[in-house]
């Protein structure tokens, strides 16, 4: 395909560039130009090469052949810091952050010759750039000096966004910032944050923005690129175009006018209470909560960061302990509530970070699934693992999720961001299952894919599982839930049911968060 063609003199241009990981071919004859003052958008489906295409632009990938531009000039593959000398920053879903340095000492990394060589004027003089930054971004509650461990995964998310734009006012090159699902982990006042720093930029930079939130997409980009299958299959300008089409162009069909469709009658929903709260606490996490879950009850859990919704959905998982009021699971007051004795009840849990708490990135996609169902795999007779059976039940858990790789043994950090999401369902597929806890299961999850796992947490509603859902879209909770459960500073400030017909609009929720 020809090069996507812009009147402006190009920032950043890639020609026939290709990619490809033993059988699988992760970008096909891939050619794009982006032009100061644009703002490209990126989509496609998991899997279709936005991730790879952005590694080649930073210089995390080198491609199979191709060629790369940056300002007219040739620039070597692989090549990351020269990259970012030529004013290439990037932000990505997966942080790459060193928690234990702190906020200025990350926003600099790399870069700490420019502030001199006095440690002492050096470290001041970055600390006094970094606040302003901080301030001028919009983040001055997020301190210069905050070990970065400390901060919750949105500021840490937000940090690594002011580090792609701290690297930008620094270089003396046209800036060229990468955005891969930036705002997956912000709520919508920390991604406004975002959309204001890159109008602030758009007319000195050129921006890359990668999304499976179409609506952003279409807000803030001036043109559009859509990936399928490692190829380009449109590129067009931002003039009239709908979510819909983007849909249509990513997976090729339209999208069902059910996409967040009411629940079906005749669902497994029974008045078996399952799990049940009296006046359940956790330090400042949460407190005084009164609230009872039934089998194939889909339960949404609605709130800003930091109101307590995570963790009180961690808790009852058993990641969180309780510390005051009581905790009853199927009937039993639970005192000694863990992970593992959780698992062991049927109580299984996906938690938000995928990468940090869900996944083995260099460990093989059967690996990360067969983790989940080891004890059940073992032979009764010489507890040993039966490897032939591990093989078999991981192949069909690939098949059943449609989990794309080229093979078991491929390292899951390999696989798109949709791919390992799909892996991290799969351990839990063969287990017996009462309560399934899900916080932010389509964080940065194409619309192809989120689909299915709509499908899969309704037919489990049906099998009678009770559902936890956690989510920051208050379209995907009131589609999904049966009944919502808002918290704000730790507490219950309301229960609204979400019954078909009967669905609740968004301000119904909103004004018991705020």
């Amino acid at each position: 395909m020809s090069p996507v063609m812009t009147e402006s003199k190009s920032a950043v241009a890639l020609t026939g560039v290709s990619k490809s990981y033993g059988a699988v071919h992760a970008l096909i004859d891939v050619s794009i130009e982006v032009a100061a003052g644009e703002v490209v958008g990126l989509v496609g489906e998991n899997g279709a090469g936005k991730s790879t295409l952005i590694g080649v632009l930073s210089g995390s990938v080198r491609p199979d052949h191709g060629e790369l531009r940056v300002d007219g000039e040739p620039v070597s593959f692989g090549d990351a810091r020269t990259l970012s000398g030529k004013g290439v920053s990037v932000v990505t879903q997966e942080q790459a952050l060193v928690e234990a340095l702190r906020v200025y000492e990350n926003l600099f990394l790399g870069r700490e010759s420019a502030f001199g060589h006095s440690l002492f004027l050096r470290k001041r003089r970055m600390r006094a750039l970094a606040t302003k930054i901080l301030q001028e971004s919009g983040l001055g509650h997020i301190s210069a000096d905050a070990v970065v461990s400390d901060l919750t995964y949105p500021q840490r998310q937000l940090v690594e966004i002011a580090k792609a734009f701290a690297a930008a006012r620094m270089s003396d090159a046209r800036p060229i910032i990468l955005l891969d699902e930036p705002t997956s982990a912000l709520s919508e006042s920390e991604a406004e944050l975002l959309f204001g720093l890159i109008e602030r930029w758009r007319e000195r930079a050129a921006f890359i923005y990668v999304s499976h939130i179409l609506r952003d997409v279409l807000r803030l980009c001036s043109r559009l690129v859509i990936l399928k299958d490692g190829q380009v299959v449109d590129a067009l300008d931002n003039v009239g175009v709908t979510d819909s089409h983007l849909h249509e162009l990513m997976v090729g069909r339209e999208r069902s006018a059910d996409y967040y469709r009411e629940e079906a009658q005749g669902s497994g929903r029974s008045d078996q209470v399952v799990v049940q709260l009296k006046g359940a606490g956790s330090g400042a996490l949460f407190r005084h909560i009164d609230l009872t879950i039934n089998a194939g009850e889909v339960v949404g859990f609605a709130g800003v960061v930091g109101s307590g919704k995570s963790e009180l959905a961690a808790a009852i998982a058993g990641a969180v302990p309780f510390d005051s009021g009581s905790f009853s699971y199927l009937g039993q007051t639970r005192t000694h509530w863990k992970v593992p004795t959780a698992i062991d009840a049927g109580v299984l849990y996906v938690p938000p970070e995928r990468a940090t708490d869900s996944i083995f990135a260099s460990a093989s996609v059967r690996q990360n699934i067969s983790i989940g169902i080891l004890d059940l795999l073992q032979s009764k007779a010489t507890r040993l693992l039966r490897l032939g059976r591990e093989r078999e039940m991981t192949r069909d858990l690939i098949k059943r999720m449609s989990i794309k790789t080229a093979s078991p043994a491929t390292p899951l950090g390999e696989l798109s961001g949709g791919n390992q999401q799909k892996a991290v369902f799969a351990r839990w597929l063969e287990r017996p299952c009462q309560v399934l806890i899900l916080d932010d299961p389509t964080r940065g999850i194409d619309v192809g894919t989120r689909e299915e796992i709509y499908t899969l947490i309704r037919d489990l509603a049906g099998r009678g599982v009770a559902i936890v859902l956690c989510s920051e879209s208050l379209e995907e909770l009131i589609g999904l839930s049966n009944r919502i459960v808002v918290l704000k500073d730790g507490e219950l400030s309301a229960e609204i049911p979400a019954l078909t017909g009967a669905k609740p609009g968004e301000l119904d929720i909103i004004k018991h968060m705020m």
